[in-house]
């Protein structure tokens, strides 16, 4: 029993430490926004929305039938007169009186000479039609209906491609966050290091007191340091967190930030980015396309419309069944429509003739975006070779800045500095590697 116990114990400390040992790459960070991202999810349902609109439109090709049915009951009668006076008095209405009073002589019963009809009554219609020609316009309006759905989806992937790239910048700022972290971690052992020496040098006579506060004051500055950065990782985690749909409960763990960086070499820059690949363009052209549909739209309200239908009905007015049915062509054509058409033709010209200078002139902005990326990359490149070799510098600086003052030769100003110098070189080493990572996500996906 005791053994099982143990065995149990055992499992769950493993299920513990394991759920606490996930740790969240890039890929699965993306992955997860790509499924429970706010704005990526409202672009897949406005998608859906625009395919649902799509088949609304559709309905126009077929049949439009309605049922309409009707019945009454009066409280008195809506037809009710008198048949003596019938003729105004005439010989038809003596007549009328005459026979009247034979059947009370035969029956025996008095009979009334009013006449009620029309207390109740019912009626059922039943209509079909089919359009034949509406102008073109249904034709046009399921166009419209498809250039929707293709304007969300190009939309949707502008969405989660901005999406992705500020997750992205999230992650990479949290590892940077972290690693500077760790650098002053780091940096705090050395200052440990050079308190032990400078402890060692004031007992022995060789350093004053001033020594000592210098090294207290660098450990509150490195202190305050921390507690921004704590802040700082602790801020940008919630925001990684918000953007991946996660909750924040704790400090992520993340995979290590590598010591040194891949660099993927650059082609030379072309002579001109081809950007007709991109969402922006296709929406771009898009909105041409709109406004030509919306142009014949216009033109189909001015030309005739042209319906066949079927009807039926039944009717039981004066306790009579009656029903009758019928066909129809209905043709509708505008005749002074065309002047108000004319005009809105010439509208949506115009609106055409924007739509294409927006394109050209954003298309020209596009081009100068993937050129502005394609600098930042060479630059990050750059500046990532610049501060290795810096850090390599500000490493060497203190390795011998410490021994010269071990050995007497520096002063503790001067270590103290060149630990500053290691600090900063260490961070702006892990600055450009954010810098050149973020910057890399963006020139792929303006270049795919």
């Amino acid at each position: 029993m005791k053994r099982k116990l143990n065995i149990l114990i055992l499992a769950l400390l493993t299920l513990s430490l394991t759920a606490r040992a996930e740790i969240l790459t890039l890929d699965s960070c993306l992955e997860q926004a790509r499924q429970h991202n706010c704005t990526i999810k409202s672009a897949l349902l406005d998608v859906a929305i625009s395919r649902e609109v799509k088949k609304q439109v559709l309905w126009k090709y077929f049949p439009l039938v309605s049922i309409n049915a009707m019945g009454f009951g009066a409280a008195k009668p809506l037809i009710s007169f008198d048949v003596t006076s019938v003729g105004g008095g005439s010989d038809l209405g003596n007549m009328l009186k005459d026979v009247l009073d034979a059947i009370e002589s035969l029956t025996g019963k008095p009979i009334s000479s009013e006449i009620n009809i029309m207390r109740w009554g019912v009626s059922a219609q039943a209509q079909l039609v089919q359009p034949l020609y509406w102008g073109g316009q249904i034709v046009t309006g399921n166009k419209l209906a498809k250039l929707g759905i293709d304007a969300s989806q190009l939309k949707g992937e502008v969405s989660e491609r901005d999406v992705l790239q500020e997750v992205t910048e999230h992650y990479w700022l949290v590892a940077g966050l972290m690693d500077k972290r760790r650098t002053l971690m780091n940096a705090i052992e050395l200052l440990d290091t050079v308190d032990m020496v400078a402890n060692t040098a004031y007992v022995h006579g060789l350093v004053t007191k001033n020594d000592l506060l210098k090294v207290q004051l660098k450990r509150n500055e490195i202190d305050t340091k921390r507690l921004q950065l704590e802040n700082g990782i602790h801020l940008a985690s919630r925001m990684l967190c918000h953007l991946i749909g996660r909750d924040h409960t704790g400090e992520l763990e993340l995979e290590p930030f590598p010591e040194t960086e891949t660099i993927d070499v650059l082609a030379e820059m072309p002579d001109t980015f081809c950007i007709d690949g991109r969402p922006e363009a296709k929406l771009l052209e898009l909105n041409v396309k709109y406004n030509k549909l919306m142009k014949r739209m216009a033109v189909g309200e001015a030309l005739p419309h042209l319906f066949l239908g079927i009807q039926g009905g039944y009717t039981n007015f004066f306790e009579r069944h009656r029903a009758n049915g019928l066909a129809f062509v209905s043709m509708s054509i505008p005749l002074t429509q065309w002047g108000e058409t004319s005009h809105k033709i010439k509208e949506h010209n115009l609106r055409i003739r924007q739509a294409e200078l927006m394109r050209d002139d954003l298309k020209g902005k596009l081009r100068l975006q993937n050129e502005q990326v394609y600098d930042q990359l060479s630059e990050a490149i750059k500046l990532i070779e610049q501060h290795h070799a810096a850090k390599l510098l500000a490493e060497d600086n203190y390795d011998t800045s410490l021994m010269n003052y071990r050995a007497g030769m520096s002063t503790m100003t001067e270590l103290l500095e060149a630990e500053t110098l290691l600090l900063q070189a260490n961070n702006a080493y892990t600055d450009a590697r954010i810098n050149y990572r973020t910057t890399l996500r963006k020139y792929n996906d303006y270049n795919r």
